[in-house]
């Protein structure tokens, strides 16, 4: 078979750049830390990259969530605090109040400092996170929950829902509570009353001279109420913080993974670089012998 000197020398020019190319790949690879450089390098693996950084970005998704959560979580359960403190302090004015030695001046300064937290009792139902939303109002977090026409009529203009954060593939938690845990509940001398209406009757009556000595029970309602409440509260941080707790797990899990499929092996770059480098050289060195393999040269 006769091989002209124009293919020999073709083949081997197509040899070198064929060698030029795979060292050219390899210097890309150590130079980024990466095995895949498109995705034609590994079709699956590719692929599987791609799911893997879609859950990383959904893992870190929940985390923000989780965060946002917390920081309302954190919001109310101060208010629920602050309320609390708020019905220990009307209830120690109660007990003085309905003692009959006090007398209607006592009675009178009494109700002076009740009806002064009647004010914050309102505050503290009315209070607005960061974003400018109300804690207390349910759905309707643009509307100011409570009001008071000034007379004892205290009205709640939110609603019973709840919002939801989602913080897991699976989990979601509540990040408020609606105003009417204030509301409704059930009054020692019948019926329904709230913590306003409390409040405002107990400052009437020693007002007028009265004892009130139902206000103590509903004051212990209201104030167990709460108590629960602030419990299901920091129930919910704590389930919180073990999602997120989870989720960085599971966000280590797929980077592990993610990084066996991407991330460049140097020790068998740098080797496989060197051989490919040697074989560039002997290329070269082979298409320096074969150019003066010609019948000119040995006819001179």
């Amino acid at each position: 078979m006769r091989i002209s000197t124009a293919q020999i020398f073709r083949q081997s020019v197509d040899a070198m750049l064929d060698r030029q190319k795979e060292l050219s790949q390899t210097e890309l690879q150590v130079a980024s830390g990466k095995r895949i450089l498109n995705p034609s390098d590994d079709p699956s693996a590719t692929v599987r990259i791609l799911d893997l950084k879609e859950t990383q970005q959904r893992l870190l998704q929940f985390q923000r969530n989780a965060d946002a959560a917390t920081a309302k979580l954190d919001q109310e359960e101060t208010a629920l605090q602050g309320m609390e403190n708020l019905l220990q302090r009307v209830r120690e004015l109660a007990v003085q109040g309905n003692n009959d030695p006090l007398g209607a001046e006592g009675r009178s300064a009494v109700a002076a400092e009740i009806r002064q937290h009647i004010d914050s009792f309102l505050q503290l139902a009315n209070t607005q996170d960061a974003n400018g939303e109300y804690v207390f109002a349910g759905f309707q977090s643009q509307t100011t929950p409570f009001s008071h026409d000034g007379v004892g009529n205290f009205s709640y203009h939110g609603d019973s829902g709840q919002r939801m954060l989602k913080i897991g593939e699976s989990r979601e938690v509540a990040v408020g509570d609606p105003g009417n845990i204030f509301m409704d509940f059930a009054a020692a001398g019948g019926g329904t009353t709230n913590v306003g209406e409390v409040l405002y009757r107990l400052a009437t009556n020693l007002e007028a001279g009265n004892a009130d000595p139902e206000a103590l029970s509903d004051i212990d309602t209201a104030l167990g109420s709460l108590l629960n409440l602030r419990a299901k509260v920091g129930a919910r941080m704590n389930a919180i913080d073990e999602q997120k707790d989870a989720n960085d797990a599971f966000d280590l899990a797929v980077t592990t993974v993610r990084s066996s499929l991407e991330d460049l092996d140097y020790a068998e770059a740098i080797s496989r670089f060197n051989q490919q480098l040697t074989a560039l050289q002997a290329a070269q060195q082979s298409f320096i012998k074969i150019q003066d393999m010609s019948l000119f040269n040995f006819m001179r």
